[in-house]
């Protein structure tokens, strides 16, 4: 019930109001512009804390897959000066470019762990597609472009010794097809502890988010092709005399990292240009919003990918009044049934509390709702729910005055909020 002295001393009251609200205003602008940067850091590390393993796992499989291009790539180069294959050459090039890649991947990987900042407040998860689209341009410029020019021009005029070719060159081949399938295998190896019971591994691969496991993957598949290519070229050059064959088997690995090139800059330009999340996630998001007594409805979802493991998601929701009153009922039940004639005065501010606390019902609701969404999607690292009804041009009490009967339903759905104690555990 209100306090008596509200209707004998009103004026003293609404000075008092008004120094509250403005203490209100200020406080909040403080706390916004304090926590509202370390709320946003938060979600990101819990984000992160469920990721790092990931891309721990992806940094170990990238650093790896780096040493042994290097010292793939150094034997190549020393056979490819003793003999003058194209085949060789071309296999050289090839390490060479995914030893390059595999460095500006791991640049990628040590970027998107970043913290957002005022200059990028949804962090930096996506400059892990920008440096692998730099790499994907580089296998295809630097390692495609150049391998297929010396190929041609190989086989215009040839200068390989066939001759020099002996026990060393099957031991380069031989040595690099052994790094490559092992690499090849811890990279299978990691994507099957990834890939969840109910898809298969193809699919898991096609549906893959992480571009560095996949640049690693594709990599070292076309290395182990490529060299069991050279094999066939060379040793068809030694069994012929023909050094053709050698100059077609370094077109053949000119081919292969030209559609590798392309299908890694494809995957990496759909990120970059913000790839919606799975149709199965923001179905799931909307089930839980649809499953609270709280919201009526859920419309114009929007989300997208702002990293491997990081999304955003947006939708505008239609909370439901009636369950906010029942919420709030308890509390203000003595002031609106008191038997005391209120002033006008008096009901201003009786008005103004009232939409004050539905406001912060609905701000806590909104906070509930998010961390619920997180526990069964941890990467959804901003959600955005913005309040908005389809009704938001009129009054709802003038539509109970033109439909008599839906008087009776709100009083039976508030009833029934009223009974389920759940619902109100911020305002028991």
């Amino acid at each position: 019930m209100l306090r008596k002295s509200c209707a004998r001393h009103w004026s003293l009251l609404a000075l008092k109001k008004r120094q509250y609200h403005a203490l209100v205003k200020d406080t909040n602008r403080k706390v916004f512009a304090t926590e509202f940067p370390r709320n946003i850091a938060n979600s990101f590390s819990l984000v992160h804390t469920s990721a790092d393993s990931n891309s721990e796992r992806s940094k170990k499989i990238v650093k790896i897959a780096l040493v042994g291009n290097a010292m793939i790539t150094s034997a190549k180069i020393l056979c490819w000066l003793s003999t003058g294959s194209s085949a060789m050459l071309s296999e050289a090039i090839h390490s060479l470019v995914d030893s390059g890649n595999q460095a500006l991947l791991l640049i990628g990987l040590r970027n998107a762990d970043s913290q957002p900042d005022k200059k990028h407040p949804y962090g930096y998860g996506k400059s892990i597609y920008f440096w692998s689209l730099v790499s994907a341009l580089g296998t295809f410029w630097a390692g495609a472009g150049i391998s297929a020019w010396h190929s041609i021009e190989h086989i215009i005029s040839p200068a390989v010794n066939l001759h020099s070719m002996g026990w060393e060159i099957w031991s380069v081949l031989g040595f690099s097809f052994a790094v490559d399938g092992w690499v090849l295998a811890k990279t299978l190896g990691h994507l099957i502890q990834t890939k969840p019971n109910d898809i298969s591994l193809l699919n898991h691969i096609k549906n893959i988010r992480d571009p560095t496991t996949l640049a690693v993957l594709m990599e070292d598949a076309a290395a182990c092709t490529g060299v069991l290519i050279a094999i066939g070229g060379i040793g068809a050059s030694q069994y012929t005399g023909l050094t053709v064959f050698d100059g077609i088997a370094g077109l053949g690995i000119s081919g292969i990292l030209a559609s590798m090139g392309i299908y890694l800059a494809r995957l990496n330009q759909r990120f970059l240009l913000g790839q919606s999340v799975d149709k199965e996630i923001t179905e799931g998001i909307k089930k839980i919003l649809l499953a609270r007594s709280s919201i009526e409805e859920v419309h114009s979802e929007q989300s997208q990918w702002i990293g491997p493991n990081a999304f955003i998601f947006k939708a505008e929701v239609d909370f439901d009044g009636t369950w906010l009153a029942a919420k709030l009922l308890r509390r203000y039940q003595d002031e609106f049934m008191s038997e005391k004639k209120l002033s006008s005065d008096e009901v201003k501010l009786l008005l103004s509390w009232y939409a004050e606390d539905v406001m912060r019902a609905v701000e806590q609701e909104v906070k509930d709702v998010e961390t619920q969404i997180r526990l069964s999607y941890p990467e959804a690292v901003f959600i955005e729910l913005e309040p908005d009804s389809r009704k938001q041009f009129s009054y709802a009490i003038d539509d109970s005055i033109k439909e008599t009967s839906l008087r009776a339903v709100e009083i039976e759905t508030i009833n029934k909020y009223q009974k389920s104690q759940k619902d109100f555990p911020h305002f028991n």
